[in-house]
């Protein structure tokens, strides 16, 4: 391995205190910064903890965040020299914040780890206790002194490359994978999930509890299981992918990606500590309100008041008629006052901002309802629908024909 490389792995991992592995292409470990941080008890060897993450070949350095059923934090850097795959960086494990004794409990009792209770306890409080967004900040760091590569902690929550381990049992082998593809739903209705995290990005507190509550009892959807260590387990397991997902739909959103991992992590850890199933079920929808509502506010603290409460009656009122003068009405100035000041503060012209959440909301339509175009047309309050056409391919480059053809192949792909 080359030696710049090395001499910067180490220095980060003695200043930082956290474990550092660098693996060849095949996954072995070459080198090896763990300082005083034994290997995870609940596997054979540190090489087999390294396995369990599932590293596989990537074309382009960006990090990617991977959190482990023991809640444990990694990122990992793939080394790309002269266009090809050479192996891969591992920051990790590390934790935030200490575990809980709920979690260890569950970890001893489902692992049949009493006889050596003591040492997984060990393990787990002798963890570097790091966020998942310190994380991130590091694995830029090394992004930088290794390969002269900047990279901003955004485009990773932009391009999604965190992700959960959650979805992942490392401990079924291929065909009881198999298996549970066939006699479950692994995944909930995807265009439903889709809509349910497109209410926390929008900030749409109110609109994600009815469409909730409506989704969770929907007779017609099954849960996968993520665990067989008993249905408590199992859904903790779900709502600790949920919280996962909800996190990235509020980063999305505007809310500070820090704040983001941060809430989540609480959240996680919080959800650890319920007894009961009908207390996760409280407190999972409880949980994305809040995620909802700090995105709403975080929206909201963008523009002066009169802008924002301008905004708030556009949201509330896309599918009436939508004018300056009436929005003017509603904020208490003169039009040309508020035309001038909207421009001013959110960057385009208020017609045009309306439009754009105009078509937006006819995205939404064709992706989650069964109306017709000619009806999201009359919906949406367009004259006609050739003027609805040619206002939705000046905003998306495609026409409303073209998008609902790529969001039918989109969801073809995911089965």
């Amino acid at each position: 391995m080359d030696s710049h490389l090395a001499y910067c792995c180490k220095l980060v991992s003695e200043t930082i205190n956290i474990p550092i592995h660098v693996l060849n292409k095949k996954g072995y470990i070459e080198l090896d910064f763990t300082l005083n941080v034994s290997y995870n008890p609940l596997f054979s060897s540190k090489q087999d903890h390294i396995n369990s993450l599932r590293i596989t070949s990537q074309s382009e350095i960006l990090p990617r965040l991977y959190t482990n059923e023991f809640l444990e934090h990694f990122v990992i850097i793939p080394i790309i020299t002269k266009d090809k795959y050479q192996g891969s960086i591992v920051l990790g494990p590390a934790i935030s914040p200490k575990p809980s004794e709920n979690l260890l409990d569950d970890i001893i009792e489902l692992h049949k780890l009493k006889d050596i209770e003591s040492t997984v306890r060990d393990y787990f409080y002798n963890l570097p206790t790091i966020s998942r967004w310190k994380l991130l900040q590091l694995s830029c760091l090394i992004c930088y002194l290794v390969f002269n590569k900047k990279i901003e902690i955004e485009e990773l929550a932009e391009h999604c490359l965190c992700y959960p381990s959650i979805f992942q049992d490392q401990y079924l082998p291929d065909q009881d994978i198999s298996a549970l593809r066939q006699d479950e739903a692994f995944h909930h209705d995807p265009i439903s999930e889709r809509r349910l995290y497109q209410f926390i990005t929008e900030g749409d507190k109110d609109g994600l509890l009815l469409y909730h509550l409506t989704f969770h009892h929907k007779s017609d959807i099954q849960f996968g299981k993520l665990s067989r260590r008993g249905e408590l387990r199992n859904q903790k397991n779900l709502k600790i992918a949920t919280i996962t997902l909800a996190t990235r739909a509020a980063i999305a959103g505007g809310l500070h990606p820090e704040i983001g991992y941060t809430l989540g992590d609480n959240f996680i850890q919080e959800l650890e500590e319920l007894h009961t199933i009908n207390e996760i079920e409280v407190f999972i929808e409880n949980a994305l309100c809040e995620f909802a509502e700090r995105v709403r506010r975080s929206k909201k603290q963008l523009y002066s008041k009169a802008i924002g409460d301008c905004i708030n009656y556009i949201f509330s009122h896309i599918y009436g008629e939508l004018s300056l003068s009436t929005l003017a009405q509603t904020v208490a100035l003169k039009p040309k006052y508020l035309s001038n000041l909207f421009k001013k503060e959110v960057g385009i012209p208020i017609t045009e901002y309306i439009q754009k959440t105009k078509i937006d909301e006819a995205k939404k339509l064709m992706t989650y309802s069964d109306n017709s175009l000619s009806e999201i047309s009359a919906l949406l309050n367009f004259t006609d629908q050739s003027y609805f056409t040619k206002v939705f391919k000046k905003h998306t480059n495609l026409t409303p024909k073209q998008y609902m053809q790529h969001w039918i192949e989109r969801d073809d792909n995911l089965f």
